[in-house]
């Protein structure tokens, strides 16, 4: 039954994608230039986006975050839909102007936080902004939707003068950041069809959430401003060869070729992560026999012997190094097959001082496993002598602060710094070596003061 789950996960996916490929093609016998597109959903489930992102012009998206939504979480959707469309300038197709109608209660956004939100998409590489709804509804199920015009009518509100001010800031610097790109040395893989599979799993457990998975990786990153891009688990060894870091959670599903393209990009000197729930079924979401991780045995230099499943906020201790954290859903119980041990379980299980996280040589390269979903705190510690042994550029700002950088012709580069709290921050970024802050024209040396859902956007030197 599970692989006729994935057929038909499958299947409507390509089905709706032809729904839209008949009305591109539609448009296209009338009009031959004007760019097609259709607003994606950021981590939507049923459509594989790597698939639909290949049919259309511009990748365009509604961003609709909710009030828990951590930041670092809609960062990594805005670079999941610049990924799905090769890292190109994306569309910020919705987003609201103030409330979201469909939560149980719906707060008003705070003054500045739109102006956040918006930015940040800016940042992580959209170059369009827009709205829904532009005039409130009177009636239907969104009449209580934010919209630039609310129900009113007027010029007065706060929400319109925000968006006109917001506005005017795009309108003056805007053409500036157009086309200027995102680089980065890390890939996370995002793969639909791991998705499909985790979530439908009978056993060992419910507690997985695929996408949470990629944002416990992808928050540590984030955190230190390290950029990344988001790619398929099919990407071609040509491509993934440019990344220093490429990590890939949760890969339960290991599409053909894929274990074979991971085992010559690390041969070659790069270095690779994924760990509990990885490689356990082929695309027919059969296990693979012989032991976990299946095809990623070999590479990862373990054998994945049992799965045990915690109950839900049952934790297990993880020590070692500079780790000290707390492992939640599940654990793998690890033996090594050449991996070095990193760290060790702890607590009264009967695997404790079994392997929690491991790394394997590889050719000239590294490949890392994770054993368990590390609480915050332990994927930070993690990840922190992996970023510095790889110089992926770290910088360190305060908390609930993020760094970006675009980079444009000749040299050009243009720092996005975003205060995502509602608190006054300070900092000290000497490693850019300053610059000019485009909104206010303000010469920015080493101090920097923003203001609760600040933005600064710098020019640096």
């Amino acid at each position: 039954m599970s692989g006729l789950q994935m057929d038909y996960r499958r299947f409507q996916s390509q089905a709706q994608l032809a729904c839209y490929t008949n009305e591109r093609d539609a448009i296209r016998e009338y009009d031959a230039t004007t760019p097609i597109t259709t607003n994606l959903m950021g981590t939507f489930k049923d459509l594989d986006y790597f698939e639909w992102a290949k049919e259309m012009d511009v990748v365009s998206w509604d961003n609709y975050p909710g009030m828990d939504t951590p930041p670092s979480f809609t960062a990594m959707c805005h670079d999941l839909m610049r990924g799905i469309g090769g890292n190109k300038p994306f569309m910020l197709m919705e987003q609201t102007p103030n409330q979201q109608n469909w939560f149980p209660f719906c707060k008003v956004k705070q003054p500045g936080e739109v102006r956040k939100l918006s930015w940040q998409a800016v940042a992580h590489g959209a170059d369009t902004v827009r709205f829904f709804q532009m005039k409130q509804s009177l009636g239907g199920c969104e009449r209580f939707h934010g919209a630039v015009i609310a129900h009113d009518g007027t010029e007065q509100s706060r929400v319109f003068k925000e968006t006109a001010a917001l506005g005017g800031e795009l309108d003056r610097i805007g053409k500036r950041i157009m086309g200027s790109e995102i680089r980065a040395k890390v890939a996370i893989m995002f793969d639909w069809q791991s998705y499909w599979s985790l979530e439908g799993c009978v056993g060992p457990t419910t507690g997985f959430n695929y996408p949470n998975e990629v944002h416990r990786f992808y928050r540590a990153l984030w955190r230190r401003n390290v950029p990344v891009d988001m790619i398929a688990s099919t990407t071609p060894l040509a491509r993934l060869s440019q990344y220093d870091l490429a990590i890939a959670p949760a890969l339960i599903t290991v599409l053909p070729g894929v274990a074979e393209t991971l085992e010559a990009y690390v041969a070659d000197g790069g270095t690779f992560i994924t760990g509990y729930m990885a490689g356990i079924h082929d695309e027919h979401d059969l296990v693979v026999p012989g032991g976990y991780p299946g095809k990623l045995r070999r590479l990862m230099g373990v054998w994945v012997e049992e799965i045990d499943a915690l109950a839900p906020g049952e934790t297990i201790e993880v020590h070692g190094g500079t780790v000290d954290a707390k492992g939640e859903i599940v654990a793998s119980i690890i033996h090594r097959e050449g991996a070095e041990r990193l760290a060790t379980y702890g607590g009264d299980e009967f695997y404790a001082g079994h392997s929690a996280l491991t790394v394997n040589a590889y050719g000239k390269g590294k490949a890392y496993f994770v054993g368990t979903p590390l609480d915050e705190t332990g994927m930070s510690a993690f990840m922190a002598p992996i970023i510095k042994e790889l110089d992926l550029k770290s910088l360190d700002t305060p908390e609930d602060v993020s760094l970006s950088v675009r980079y444009g012709d000749g040299g050009t580069r243009y720092a996005f710094l975003i205060n995502n709290s509602a608190a006054d921050k300070r900092l000290c970024l000497s490693e850019l070596n300053g610059g000019t802050e485009l909104l206010t024209g303000t010469v920015i040396n080493d101090l920097i003061e923003l203001k609760p859902y600040g933005v600064d956007v710098i020019a640096l030197r």
